[in-house]
């Protein structure tokens, strides 16, 4: 009975216990699950737009009652509405109806850099958009898609802020010979249309922004691809995407295969070069030569 008593007593005090230790513990946020009202909210966070803004800039018959909870929201999305969000944003249906967890339809010019010419063409023959174009690459060596080209395309403003919808271009493995000077193609063609690129390197796995899946604003907060100096110090590079259309040596940094895929990508990029697909507009005479030369030293 003894031994009885003292169990019951523990038993007791530990059940007593556990609800001051409950009582205590800070209360965990309640996460909302994905659903379609949230999904709808976020899209136009994501691109700069608070969400008390979006009747007065996306209209489409929401007011502000409508949009104050996610509750109030949901019943005034019908399909029509969602399929005009989405195509305001160039994003899939399917994610905001939350089907899946791909944000953006993914661009192929792997193999087909002509192509792009042609994409790309259509943002800048309309003189009232501005694009911009960004190309991402990872260093993980990890063979996989390591980079990712983004072409942000201003279509509206609210006040004096811009918004801009994006258009992703995947399937990269800039790593790999053929997809470098692939690459190289698509950046040349891009300098000749609008006159510049930017770009910026990480060391971070990318492979699920290149499949679509995340928003380009996450992307864009990836960390900074860096080197250590003798002083051990991190040393963050400038890089400029433009160096593959004009320098051989930068070409060729990080391309794999040894000296077969190293020939093997100044050869594409040169039967590019005689295509007219690495045309800047800004090359000089010697630059084909360049490119030749070194292709001699791995023959």
């Amino acid at each position: 009975m003894f031994f009885k008593w003292i169990n019951g007593e523990i038993d007791g005090f530990n059940s007593l216990g556990q609800k001051w230790s409950n009582f205590w513990r800070p209360k965990e946020p309640i996460v909302e699950e994905a659903t379609v009202s949230s999904r709808f909210v976020r899209l136009f966070e994501e691109h700069g737009i608070h969400r008390n803004q979006i009747p007065r800039f996306f209209g489409n018959g929401l007011a502000l009652a409508d949009i104050e909870t996610n509750t109030k929201l949901l019943p005034k999305l019908t399909p029509e509405l969602l399929q005009a969000a989405a195509d305001l944003f160039a994003i899939r249906i399917e994610w905001l109806e939350g089907v899946d967890e791909q944000v953006y339809p993914i661009h192929h010019f792997y193999k087909h850099p002509e192509l792009y010419a042609e994409f790309l063409h259509q943002f800048v023959s309309d003189e009232e958009c501005r694009v911009i174009t960004k190309l991402v690459c990872s260093t993980n060596p990890f063979y996989e898609q390591d980079a990712v080209l983004v072409l942000e395309e201003t279509f509206d403003y609210l006040g004096d802020e811009p918004v801009v919808r994006y258009h992703l271009c995947g399937d990269w493995v800039n790593k790999y010979w053929k997809s470098r000077a692939d690459l190289a193609a698509c950046i040349a063609i891009t300098v000749k249309h609008i006159g510049f690129i930017k770009g910026f390197q990480t060391p971070t796995r990318i492979e699920q922004f290149s499949e679509g899946n995340g928003f380009v604003s996450k992307l864009y907060s990836l960390p900074y691809a860096f080197k250590r100096d003798w002083l051990f110090r991190k040393r963050f590079e400038i890089w400029n995407p433009e160096s593959w259309t004009e320098d051989p040596i930068a070409f060729l940094d990080g391309v794999d295969e040894g000296d077969f895929g190293k020939a093997s990508a100044l050869e594409r990029w040169l039967s590019y070069f005689d295509k007219g697909l690495m045309d800047t507009g800004y090359h000089n005479a010697n630059i084909r030569s360049e490119f030749v030369s070194l292709l001699a030293k791995y023959k």
